[in-house]
């Protein structure tokens, strides 16, 4: 075990990396929430752990990161990949300060010498292979590297998890496959999908949407996803939806603003706007309701 007095005083120390707040609603698996506290677990024997988190768009990828910090009470820093366009990056970057130039230590390298915390490289496949690169030596057994630039060698403290998140397919636009070096020192994988539908349809409902509607989005929802050419609806499009009906918008009007209005694709577009006309022409959705069948010929 890892006393908490070593991670408040390293949490407090300069560049100080703070446990996360919770989200609303959140849901997550059981399943998954087994896999999660198996990753604390062995962080704190401190056994070095880097898990994937893989999922559609709009599932919770990032999000569930940052639950497992809050859950287990760990300081979190997040790294948006995809806007690191240099190795040095990592490390840090000269400042000028009342003409004198001196270079100051990055938020990266204080959250990993931070006990036991979380640090998320998020959508790790938008940074470039070369990128990545830098940082191999901390991701393996080694859990270290020397940095020319900060003139020591840095070493991940004790209990630090890696998390990171992939985005997959044809549909992502600047990102890069991860080479095989890379992707096996992710050695455990989380495979999010979008959460059943009695559990989507009570976090829309924790944002203040009634239950009729919440089961009507959620209806649609999952009439797109499951059509013959589906069309990915995230969780996050449905709270835009919520959004826009609590202020006073029209199931029209808030579902095209957040979901169909989005879609490129105008065979697509029609599907989604059939799959709305059939939930107004309906205004009793019962939670139960099968799934119309969207995008075959009904005869």
């Amino acid at each position: 075990m890892i006393p908490n007095d070593e991670r408040i005083l390293a949490s407090s120390a300069d560049g100080a990396i703070a446990v996360p707040p919770g989200e609303t609603g959140f849901w997550i698996s059981s399943q998954n929430r087994e896999r999660l506290s198996r990753i604390a677990s062995r962080s704190e024997r401190g056994e070095w752990v880097n898990a994937l988190i893989r999922g559609p768009k709009g599932c919770g990828k990032t999000t569930l990161a940052r639950e497992f910090a809050r859950m287990f009470q760990r300081p979190y820093h997040e790294v948006h990949c995809g806007a690191f366009v240099d190795a040095e990056q990592w490390f840090g970057k000269d400042r000028l300060s009342n003409g004198e130039t001196w270079y100051r230590k990055a938020r990266f390298v204080h959250a990993i010498e931070t006990p036991c915390s979380v640090t998320l490289l998020d959508e790790i496949n938008r940074a470039h292979p070369e990128v990545l690169n830098a940082i191999l030596g901390l991701l393996d057994w080694r859990r270290s590297m020397w940095s020319d630039d900060l003139g020591y060698k840095i070493t991940v403290a004790r209990g630090v998890i890696f998390f990171a998140t992939i985005n997959e397919g044809d549909d992502y636009y600047g990102t890069n496959p991860l080479d095989s070096a890379l992707r096996d020192r992710f050695t455990r994988t989380i495979r999010l999908s979008y959460p059943p539908r009695g559990a989507e349809a009570e976090i829309l409902q924790k944002y203040g949407l009634s239950k009729d509607m919440a089961s009507k989005l959620i209806l649609f929802a999952n009439t797109l996803r499951k059509a013959t050419n589906p069309i990915p609806v995230s969780t996050r499009q449905l709270l835009v939806a919520t959004e826009e009906l609590k202020d006073k918008a029209s199931l029209r009007d808030a579902v095209e603003t957040a979901i169909i209005n989005g879609i490129e694709d105008t065979s697509m577009e029609k599907m989604s706007l059939e799959a709305l006309q059939w939930l107004e022409t309906n205004p009793y959705v019962e939670d139960d309701q099968e799934i119309i069948p969207v995008g075959e010929n009904n005869g």
